[in-house]
């Protein structure tokens, strides 16, 4: 209370010598690990994550130098000194070498093996598509293959490539260019794994993280995953293998190759597809391994595990396995260390940690490769004191501020600091296009849109790559206003003559059939197009104590229309209690229902929802707006935004909201029934595929007309046909005017690199933004949508440029990924300086939420009225602390740190994860 009293200037030597003491007395606990570089993102995400969850001073590391550096430091301190490792664990994308595991074993030491995530290596190319002559891609069975990378095929217009590729139309004997990987390679090992398993009569060069390559011309030895991207973004007519989350951001042609099945397909394809048990063409490999026969006990040499070329008939032939590398003996840690090191495993293969996967283009391990648990209990030498950290995701009074445990609800200033310097560089860079663009004599060329505020983030930053990336000057907007306002503006009114206020529109729904008629019914008629985007799911979300339900919230599609038509008012009425029986509010507790106020989306799928499984008890109508009952208990929200806040701050609520801002936000779910009887939450069915699925029913059962400009108003993907499927899916559109003849041809160009751009999306901004791509079917119908498009006869269309084009390149027309902007890298450097900020607070903070929370829990009565309290005033607090340190972190408070012996280094090396825009 006194701190709250003083002036920033008067705090600053509290704050220093607070930050002094603390320094001092803490007990820096680290943990260190090195390996693959593939999952080194995701590695350093959850360790900040734990960082700024502990109430303990702790830092962990991991070096990303591949897999077989990660093996040696991990088993040996010196060269052939297997008495000791460097390193508290390690990383690879393939088991350790039977030659370390055999010195190990024979040094009296002993490892486990730990896999938790998939990966593909895909083979990538530069031939010209126009050359390929195929949509479909390049093909090249194993024995093809294998023959090109050892040499003995050396030119693109060889018979054996031709027999497999007949439309393939190369200048007469273009060279191959090879590039292969230098230093030792998981990706190498599962490329000649795979080769050597298929076709032993064509390959000879063995198999393993390094093979002696040949060294004649047309092949190039490069270094690392970057080093293999530049090489085939940058030469002509080349091939190499890379791992598949790499080559699809760089937007590479991909080779197909073909399966067990007799498939042939690439690894985009394997990943998009699922099989009868929901998993993807990687994740099949993993199951049909389990299935085939038991892993190797945890202590066993596990060298000859691989998963190349499994059954299945969209599996992908070269999957990987990532491993964690554990010392089995723990005793020799201190039983504090021991305790951090369990907890980074036990994240990594608990939910959350397998749930962050998909965010770096990796699968999960199907669970029966989930033997941690066992591992832990069964198998690992625990030292002597040792307890174990818990975690905590929902609040647990008193336990949770517990210097054991990881808590959700800490979290870093960092994090927060970083978006709004991201937000003020993005600010300085648009004044600094409409300062410079007065210089290009090709002039400013705008596009601009509006609609679904579900897609304004990947608009946002699909719109940005095309600015830098292009010589001329672009200026692109999106307008997120909803699904409801944006149809309307690209319509028009009669102000507008019913011309378009936007150049495109885009909602979660198809164009009303009001609308629709409105656009076929002027003169003269004006035609549109819808163009699939993604896919997401709309979840029901509530806000009733988890202690008071005691498991899922189940509420069938009945149920659920009577509360949102406020049949049903109280969260213990006898319809909810049958369906939840250890339900246990207070008696005749109402429901607070929330829904949107302007239309949306949203709203449009939830009553659309309930219309079609419930029209007994739903007489509300569908669609993006309604007239919902007027009652004290009906409270509406504008946007996603608004709905986030009520359900947060207001207990024994319900509403809807798409899927992904509810999962951000850590809202509690309603589970769902869906047509094949299977109930689950939304969260559940995505990581199962059931949204990818309910999208390859829709796709195939004629859902979507086959008259791109028909009127698509009656599509809809609710309670679709499949096990896993996710019951109220929308579909995210672009709708686009058929005739844009009339249109600055310099604006319609623009125009079609955008719908490029986000159907082809080269750089997964879907899979970033947490959309599910649409399948290889109905990406063909969206195709098929923006080729019923005619442009101005005069119109120079953008072309894109992904490997280097001499001359070429420098067009006015060109849209390159060789361009880049200077904000990117400035944001690098704000979040190294964030980093230190972070650092230089950490123990401010700690100390600070400790003691303010105290004070607030004997001032307040009422725990409910203590929280909201606390969440007020923290900001204000920190932002204090944020500007105290960051004015004077040269005077006292930086020397208070450097005083203490014990306290953490602030340029630790450690970055803080940028999450979901």
């Amino acid at each position: 209370r006194r701190l709250k009293q003083c002036s920033p200037i008067a705090m600053l030597p509290l704050l220093s010598l607070a930050a002094f003491d603390t320094a001092s007395n803490a007990q820096l606990l680290q943990v260190d690990g090195s390996g693959t570089t593939n999952p080194s993102k995701y590695f350093w995400k959850i360790m900040e994550t734990m960082e700024a969850r502990l109430l303990k001073d702790v830092r962990l590391t991991y070096r990303a130098v591949g897999s077989s550096t990660g093996q040696r430091e991990f088993t040996q301190q010196t060269s052939l000194d297997f008495t000791a490792g460097l390193t508290d664990f390690a990383a690879g994308d393939i088991p350790m070498d039977s030659s370390r595991y055999s010195n190990l074993t024979t040094a009296g030491r002993s490892m486990v093996h730990v896999p938790f995530c998939l990966g593909a290596i895909g083979v990538f190319h530069s031939v010209p598509a126009g050359e390929v002559g195929d949509a479909t891609g390049l093909k090249l069975s194993p024995c093809v293959l294998a023959k090109i990378m050892k040499g003995e095929i050396t030119t693109w217009d060889h018979q054996d490539i031709k027999a497999e590729n007949p439309n393939l139309n190369v200048p007469a004997g273009t060279t191959i260019e090879v590039g292969h990987r230098t230093e030792g390679s998981s990706s190498t090992t599962g490329f000649t794994g795979y080769l050597d398993s298929k076709c032993p009569a064509s390959w000879s060069l063995g198999s393993g993280s390094k093979v002696s390559w040949p060294t004649s011309s047309g092949f190039t030895p490069v270094q690392g995953s970057g080093g293999m991207a530049s090489f085939i973004a940058g030469t002509p007519y080349a091939i190499g293998y890379l791992d598949a989350g790499h080559g699809h951001q760089q937007d590479f042609q991909e080779v197909n190759l073909k399966n067990e099945a007799n498939t042939w397909l690439n690894s985009k394809d394997a990943l998009m597809a699922t099989d009868a048990n929901g998993n993807n063409g990687v994740a099949a490999a993993g199951k049909a391994a389990a299935d085939a026969a038991p892993f190797p006990a945890a202590t066993a040499d596990w060298s000859s595990v691989n998963l190349y070329g499994k059954a299945g008939t969209n599996t992908w032939p070269i999957v990987l396995v990532s491993y964690l590398y554990l010392h089995k003996d723990w005793s020799s840690f201190s039983a504090e260390k021991a305790a951090v090191l369990k907890a980074f495993v036990d994240f990594v293969l608990g939910s959350e940690g397998q749930g962050m996967l998909s965010d770096f283009s990796f699968v999960v391990v199907p669970a029966a490769m989930n033997t941690w648990q066992s591992v832990w209990d069964n198998t690992i030498t625990k030292p002597t004191g040792f307890v174990p950290l818990t975690f905590e995701s929902n609040t647990a009074k008193w336990v949770g501020q517990g210097a054991n445990v990881v808590s959700s609800k800490r979290n870093s200033y960092s994090l927060w600091k970083l978006g709004d310097l991201e937000s003020a560089a993005a600010a300085m860079k648009a004044r600094l296009d409409d300062m410079e663009t007065h210089l290009n004599d090709y002039g400013i060329v705008p596009l601009h849109g509006s609609g679904t505020t579900n897609t304004k983030n990947w608009f946002a930053k699909a719109m940005k790559l095309m600015e830098e990336r292009a010589r001329v000057p672009l200026f692109l907007t999106y307008r997120a206003v909803g699904s409801g306002t944006g149809q309307k503006e690209f319509v028009g009114d009669s102000n507008s003559g019913y011309k378009s206020y936007s150049h495109f529109g885009a909602g979660d729904i198809p164009m009303s059939s009001t609308h629709f008629q409105t656009m076929a019914s002027q003169s003269p008629p004006e035609s549109m197009v819808h163009i699939p985007l993604a896919l997401g799911a709309i979840g029901v979300f509530h806000s009733v104590p988890t202690s008071e339900i005691q498991g899922s919230l189940k509420l069938d599609a009945c149920l659920l229309a009577k509360i949102f038509s406020g049949q049903v008012e109280t969260w213990d009425h006898a319809d909810i209690k049958a369906q939840n029986p250890n339900l246990n509010v207070p008696a005749g507790q109402p429901i607070q229902v929330f829904h949107r106020r302007l239309g949306s989306s949203s709203t449009g799928g939830t009553t659309g929802y309930l219309l079609k499984k419930c029209p007994d008890h739903w007489s509300l109508g569908a669609g993006s707006s309604i007239s919902w009952p007027a009652k004290s208990t009906f409270q509406a929200v504008e946007g996603s935004p608004g709905m986030q806040s009520a359900l947060k701050d207001n207990q024994y609520g319900i509403g809807y909201l798409d899927a992904g801002h509810g999962h951000d936000f850590g809202l509690s779910e309603v589970a769902l029934t869906n047509l094949a009887g299977q109930t689950r939450t939304s969260k559940e069915s995505i990581a199962l595929g059931g949204v990818a699925e309910a999208g390859t029913a829709a796709a195939n059962g004629n859902v979507f007309p086959t008259d791109v400009s028909a009127d698509w108003s009656s599509v809809n993907l609710y309670d679709m046909p499949g096990d896993s499927t996710w019951p109220i899916i929308l579909v995210s559109y672009m709708y686009v005017k058929k005739d844009q003849t009339q249109t600055n041809p310099k604006t319609a160009a623009a125009l079609q690199a955008f719908i490029s751009m986000v159907v082809n999306d080269p750089d997964a901004l879907a899979m970033e933004f947490g959309f599910t791509p649409p399948s290889t079917t109905l990406k063909a119908l969206s195709l098929r949508a923006a080729g019923e498009i005619s442009y101005p006869s005069s119109m120079q269309a953008f072309i894109f440029e992904s490997s280097a084009n001499a001359y070429g390149g420098m067009a006015t027309n060109v849209i390159s990924l060789k361009r880049h902007s200077y904000d990117i890298y400035d944001s690098s450097v704000m979040q190294d300086a964030v980093t230190k900020l972070k650092e230089s607070l950490s123990s401010l903070t700690s100390e600070d939420d400790h003691d303010h929370a105290h004070e607030h829990a004997h001032e307040q009565g009422d725990d409910h009225e203590h929280m909201s309290d606390y969440n007020d005033t923290l900001p204000v607090v920190l932002s204090v602390v944020a500007l105290v340190i960051s004015l004077f972190s040269g005077c006292l408070g930086c020397l208070a740190f450097r005083a203490a012996s014990k306290s953490r280094a602030l340029n630790d090396g450690s970055s803080p994860y940028a999450g979901r825009a």
